[in-house]
């Protein structure tokens, strides 16, 4: 270790040894379901509803596949996608948010994007199925399960409508939604999964071997996939390049 990194080091916990107890607002807080003490720091809150019905478990209300995941906003509406499914939100009065619609689809991740009356939405886990079922999927070979990215026509918000389901190899922890500005005519998902490797018995295509058994691994990897927006029905992955280090470079992390 260097001579400033240990100067650092030994900075940081003077600090935090200097810091008198109870300066911390968190600590003491009551514990609870939905009356747990809270403390924030330069924010106000102004409002805080319970889950919809389907999106908790009321026997464990820590239940982690029922946890919410990522945000997107169109307008006054307020997408929230989460491990168990989608929700949408009126946050037209900050103060008190209006449901407007619940669609349970277990899966996770739940990140989602909004582009224009499209919704897409993260999905990697292996209990995901195809028809959204709660009962998940057992077998290691499935035609049922789903992991990629689902395309919901919201041009009517209360009745979320899925047009596309693109299934990836590792599924989608995330995607970044980035439009073409030389055609207005399609967006492109960039997308990143972090789970293991589907058999290519379930997808074709997919390979969890290491990169010196087969450059054509799905590990060290994103997908890319062109949704045409007149047609987004049609969304197909169009690109998979490496953008990861790999294992000439000394990294495994991807495996």
């Amino acid at each position: 270790m260097s001579r400033l990194s240990a100067l650092v080091l030994l900075f940081a916990a003077g600090a935090v040894m200097a810091q008198p107890r109870g300066a911390d607002p968190r600590e003491g807080l009551r514990a609870g379901w939905l009356d747990a003490g809270e403390a924030v720091y330069n924010l106000e809150l102004v409002a805080h509803v319970p889950k919809p019905e389907g999106f908790f478990n009321p026997e464990d209300p820590g239940d982690f596949s029922r946890m919410n995941g990522d945000l997107a906003f169109r307008g006054d509406l307020l997408f929230l996608g989460g491990f168990h499914g989608l929700q949408v939100w009126s946050i037209a009065d900050p103060a008190h948010p209006v449901l407007r619609a619940a669609l349970p689809c277990p899966g996770g991740q739940g990140d989602v994007s909004v582009h224009g009356d499209l919704l897409f939405v993260s999905v990697e886990e292996t209990r995901g199925r195809v028809d959204c079922g709660p009962e998940g999927v057992e077998a290691p070979v499935s035609a049922e399960r789903f992991r990629g990215v689902r395309v919901y026509d919201i041009a009517d918000v209360e009745h979320p409508r899925q047009v596309a389901a693109v299934q990836t190899c590792r599924g989608s922890h995330t995607h970044t939604l980035v439009p073409d500005l030389d055609d207005a005519s399609h967006v492109f998902l960039y997308v990143s999964g972090t789970s293991g490797v589907r058999p290519g018995e379930e997808l074709a295509g997919c390979s969890g071997a290491p990169p010196n058994e087969d450059p054509n691994t799905s590990y060290f990897r994103i997908e890319v996939i062109e949704v045409p927006l007149a047609s987004p029905q049609d969304a197909r992955i169009v690109n998979a390049p490496r953008v990861f280090l790999n294992e000439e470079n000394g990294d495994l992390s991807g495996l």
